[in-house]
């Protein structure tokens, strides 16, 4: 990515993190939802939100999906000087999960080498 575009993505985590905080009450989207990436188009017309979720985590990317016009003028309001703001597609972020995987499997490996 280019400087821009990292740019433009972490203000987008910056901000849609203040926006679920302060502004979205769904009951579908837990408290313990966290931003942790975005990924944005060399255009600056699309970004990817990755979140990671407490709790059924296919409800909540579903809410958030369904959020994402009002999220996207929220952050039209925050980020006043962007001329155009991306429109949002969340995604539940498996890189957590995933680590544990490896890092469960690595424990594994390191029993059996002791026993």
């Amino acid at each position: 990515m280019s400087y821009k575009t990292d740019r433009v993505a972490g203000e987008i985590v910056r901000e849609v993190s203040r926006i679920l905080r302060d502004k979205v009450h769904d009951p579908k989207i837990p408290l313990m939802t966290t931003i942790t990436a975005a990924e944005v188009s060399k255009d600056l017309k699309y970004a990817r939100v990755y979140v990671s979720v407490i709790g059924d985590g296919e409800e909540a990317v579903s809410a958030l999906n369904s959020a994402a016009g009002f999220i996207r003028r929220e952050l039209a309001v925050s980020l006043r000087n962007m001329r155009t703001i991306p429109a949002l597609s969340f995604r539940l972020d498996t890189s957590e999960e995933y680590g544990r995987k490896i890092d469960s499997i690595l424990r594994e490996i390191s029993e059996h080498e002791h026993s």
